[in-house]
């Protein structure tokens, strides 16, 4: 890995504003001399990212907006750059994205179903998991239990709205299954991609309740859930960038 802490936060079309706000502020809290760089599409295929990136996250948004932009030459670069042993995130729509199969909304009125190119997870990123989605309220989301082997509690509450499920994923070769929603299904999985690793998250493990908007009538019951786990929440984000091998 590179002596310098350099993430690359994706932001461009289909980005959730509010997901970058939590990365970044989650990150800080991690460690605040780490560099994040905001990284846009067109940055992404000229590539020169690539020489300092420790990591490059895909946050959470509308992941057939990153499609748009980013299918041919920016996946070939970010499947490079992962193989030659770079590290990536991504989370929510970024979990989606990071998939070889997408299928959002199966028969609703939000339908996404197709493939995606990075393919790091070689299968299907099925969801909503937990709950319907909307993209105008929170009307969807909800404080999901985790269970997990990373820390000491063995479970922690992670913010949740719209995220996937990785169907099958411990099947699947050069996967693990690092975090498990309520129902067993895979939350959480960590790929490895040659020389590099790749994790993929279905819930918002990035997520503070103290930036979430307490006003919101559909938050006023989660906010509290959350932020009485937000030790192990950051103790659990922790060890997943230890996992995936973005700090010691």
């Amino acid at each position: 890995m590179k002596d310098a802490t350099v993430i690359y936060l994706y932001h461009d079309l289909g980005v959730s504003m509010e997901s970058v706000a939590h990365t970044v502020h989650a990150f800080r809290l991690i460690n605040n001399s780490m560099t994040i760089k905001s990284i846009t599409a067109k940055e992404i295929i000229q590539g020169n990212w690539m020489k300092d990136a420790t990591l490059l996250i895909i946050p959470g948004g509308a992941d057939r907006y990153y499609a748009k932009n980013l299918n041919g030459y920016g996946n070939a670069r970010i499947k490079e750059y992962v193989a030659s042993g770079g590290r990536f995130l991504g989370i929510c729509a970024g979990g989606y994205y990071g998939s070889a199969f997408v299928e959002f909304d199966k028969n609703g009125p939000l339908e996404v179903i197709g493939t995606r190119e990075l393919n790091f997870f070689p299968g299907k990123a099925v969801g909503p998991a937990c709950a319907p989605y909307d993209y105008l309220s929170k009307i969807g989301a909800s404080a999901q239990e985790i269970s997990t082997t990373l820390i000491d509690s063995k479970k922690t509450v992670i913010f949740y709205n719209g995220g996937a499920f990785f169907e099958n994923a411990d099947r699947i070769a050069n996967t693990k299954v690092i975090g498990w929603y309520q129902n067993h299904r895979p939350a959480i999985v960590l790929v490895n991609h040659f020389k590099g690793k790749v994790l993929l998250s279905g819930v918002h493990v990035e997520y503070q309740a103290d930036l979430l908007y307490s006003q919101d009538p559909y938050l006023k019951n989660i906010i509290p859930i959350i932020k009485k786990n937000e030790a192990t929440r950051h103790a659990f984000l922790i060890a997943l960038m230890q996992e995936l091998g973005v700090i010691e």
